[in-house]
């Protein structure tokens, strides 16, 4: 009967061993699975690897990409997103990629949020023009308001200035 005790619990601290060595993921894996869920447009994927805070910036977002058109998104899916830049400090961290849709660098930040990191978006990254609220130390709240955005010529919606 010792012999099995022995063996159970070399076979439990065996599990608890490999479990505790789980690897976490790095910033530039967090970036790249990100770009690729934005890519493909599964924004409940998207939200795994972003902080709480950003989750209305994406929600945003996926409001934007279902009024583009079909030509835009296929572009979109099949661009080539290439990390060429990373820079950590601490418990933040900056992700520079080039995607090839858009012919240009962008950078994601990203902060650590309970021992992983998470991309931390903000309006200014994906609304031009983005003036935020007055009361900055609340953000936006559910009496903001969207209304055209006329100095671009776009479209797009941009909060309202209260």
């Amino acid at each position: 009967m010792t012999n099995y005790r022995r063996i159970l619990t070399l076979a439990v601290m065996g599990v608890l061993l490999l479990s505790s060595c789980k690897k976490r993921a790095t910033p530039q894996e967090v970036a790249l699975a990100f770009m690729h869920a934005i890519q493909d447009s599964n924004f409940d994927q998207a939200r795994d690897y972003a902080t709480k805070e950003s989750q209305q910036v994406i929600q945003i977002y996926s409001i934007f990409d279902g009024r583009r058109s079909d030509a835009e998104r296929e572009k979109i899916k099949n661009a080539r997103i290439e990390v060429v830049g990373i820079e950590e400090n601490g418990d933040k961290a900056s992700v520079t990629v080039l995607n090839s849709s858009a012919h240009q660098k962008e950078i994601l930040l990203l902060v650590k949020e309970r021992g992983q990191w998470k991309i931390s978006l903000t309006f200014e990254s994906i609304i031009p023009n983005y003036i935020p609220p007055a009361n900055t130390g609340t953000g936006m709240d559910s009496t903001a308001v969207l209304s055209p955005d006329t100095t671009t010529g776009s479209n797009m919606a941009v909060p309202a200035v209260k």
